[in-house]
């Protein structure tokens, strides 16, 4: 008998009005893996993200985390369980400085001695923040903002890392950087959930992948089969 999932997610449906964003959804995420969900912009990617982080309401379905029902849960305690997501377009304070920022991430946090711990591994995680850690957030670049918000979640003390567009407007030079950080700490032990329409990338890192257009996930398998599904090869990779 297999373990419980991390996270399992049923039939899980969200609308903007008239507007059906997800149409009855469902995946799980084990502990210790990299899962992916890709597809085209407005597919519905980062509308499933904001639903498990409590931040639109589902229309339908249930999401459970770590066997607990949490599909009506209020943000502030989905994160106190330690589902953690770092949304698109970053949303760093860019007035206080990048150690005002990463500490914001660990402000529930009452652990003071395992919080300078976990700082000065994120630290050695992203040298480039470790540098300008006095400096004002607004001044980074793109890159750096974006290795900003990983740190800052990193310091929430995740269980589940929801991850939603890290490549997004950054040179490849970057966005390799950056996905070989989250490797660095999927090896460490982390859980991850990655959404991108960097699909090549994402199916690259992830163990295995969602395909979702419309709402709907139309193709679900390991990412080296994804990767070479015609499919995907011909919607996605260039193919």
């Amino acid at each position: 008998m297999s373990a419980a999932p991390l996270l399992e997610v049923s039939g899980l449906a969200v609308a903007y009005g008239h507007v059906e964003a997800l149409q009855g959804i469902d995946f799980r995420i084990d502990a210790g893996e990299i899962r992916t969900l890709v597809g085209a912009n407005g597919a519905g990617k980062s509308t499933t993200l904001l639903a498990l982080s409590g931040l639109v309401a589902p229309r339908a379905g249930t999401i459970r985390f770590d066997g607990e029902d949490i599909t009506r849960m209020t943000p502030h305690r989905i994160v106190e369980r330690g589902l953690i997501h770092v949304a698109e377009g970053r949303a760093i304070l860019t007035t206080l400085t990048v150690r005002e920022n990463l500490e914001l991430g660990a402000y529930r946090r009452r652990d003071k001695a395992a919080v300078a711990s976990d700082l000065e591994r994120v630290l050695a995680l992203f040298p480039r923040l470790k540098e300008r850690i006095d400096g004002v957030a607004g001044n980074l670049s793109g890159g750096e903002q974006q290795m900003l918000a990983i740190a800052r979640a990193m310091l929430a003390k995740p269980r589940l890392l929801l991850l939603d567009e890290p490549s997004m407007g950054l040179a490849p030079i970057v966005v390799q950087d950056i996905f070989r950080t989250l490797r660095t700490i999927h090896a460490e032990g982390l859980t991850i959930f990655l959404v991108e329409q960097n699909v090549r990338q994402a199916l690259k890192l992830a163990s295995h992948g969602y395909v979702i257009e419309n709402g709907r996930i139309v193709l679900d398998g390991a990412s080296t089969q994804l990767l070479d599904d015609p499919k995907v090869v011909a919607a996605y990779l260039g193919g």
